[in-house]
């Protein structure tokens, strides 16, 4: 609190505190009201809730007066006050969800991003969160920005997709709805993005682990060859190779068969890496494991 908050603060209580018997004379004349205390002052006080903290970043957010670089921190407040589970919840309670997924289709991508980044941390591991973001078609409008011109758009899009879906099965389950899977294969056909070509194979590691019965959708999508491409194109990123050949294990281990074609497609590039990363990715049994399920 400011000097001039406690100036006030205590001119008002000094002007307050008197009571009749402690009048200098008993008087005819009415008593003075007392003075209304001034709401900034309380606030001053007792602080003002996150409840209200949340409401009065998106007003920011929302202002169209309000300067980037103001709605820039009010987002990042607003993010940061939501990394609370009950202050997620409250985004529903309080009718917020609506003017934030209007965000998602924000002129400046900036503001897409920040959009779509709020509804990712507001929906992890969090089940009534996860709903709710549902039920406002929030999950149609994140998929949406899969296809956003800006890369940096698209990796947040993805942080949104996996918090809404993540441990949800309602989410899951729309999300294979809205054909989630072909635009994921179509993104490792597609996307030139080192870091979210490696989002985007995590991601599909993570459905497979979820949801086994993919494996016959993503047999249809071609799913191998999508990974036989990522890796040939970028075998001299670790991480990306790494991270394709996880998914490719936990796709031989969930699908009941695999065509020959395909895997005399993947078996090269699985030798290759093997040749290339054996002593930093992968313990020997994985290795092995990839080379009999190819074979």
């Amino acid at each position: 609190m400011t000097s001039k908050s406690l100036n006030e603060l205590l001119k008002w209580s000094i002007i307050n505190q008197a009571t009749e018997s402690e009048d200098a004379s008993v008087s005819t004349e009415p008593r003075k009201p007392l003075e209304k205390l001034d709401p900034g002052l309380i606030d001053a006080i007792l602080g003002r809730s996150e409840g209200q903290l949340m409401m009065d970043a998106l007003q920011v957010i929302k202002n169209p007066q309000a300067t980037n670089d103001e709605k820039d921190l009010a987002w990042e407040d607003f993010e940061m006050l939501i990394q609370q589970i009950d202050n997620a919840c409250n985004i529903e309670s309080m009718k917020m969800w609506p003017p934030i997924l209007e965000e998602l289709k924000n002129p400046n991508p900036k503001f897409r991003e920040q959009a779509a980044w709020v509804c990712g941390t507001a929906t992890q591991n969090n089940p009534k969160a996860q709903a709710a973001f549902m039920n406002e078609k929030g999950l149609n409008a994140v998929i949406e920005l899969l296809s956003d011109s800006e890369t940096y758009v698209r990796a947040k899009a993805m942080y949104a997709i996996s918090g809404a879906v993540k441990h949800f099965e309602p989410a899951l389950q729309e999300f294979k709805a809205l054909d989630g899977y072909k635009i994921l294969v179509s993104l490792l056909n597609n996307e030139h993005d080192i870091s979210l070509l490696r989002k985007t194979v995590f991601m599909l590691n993570t459905l497979l682990v979820q949801d086994p019965t993919s494996t016959t959708q993503l047999i249809e999508l071609n799913l191998i060859g999508a990974l036989n491409n990522v890796t040939s194109q970028h075998m001299d990123d670790e991480d990306l190779v790494e991270k394709s050949l996880v998914t490719l294990k936990t796709f031989f281990n969930e699908s009941a068969s695999v065509d020959a074609a395909s895997k005399t497609l993947i078996r090269p590039r699985i030798l290759e890496a093997k040749e290339k990363y054996s002593k930093e990715i992968l313990a020997a049994e994985d290795w092995a494991e990839l080379e009999q399920k190819s074979a």
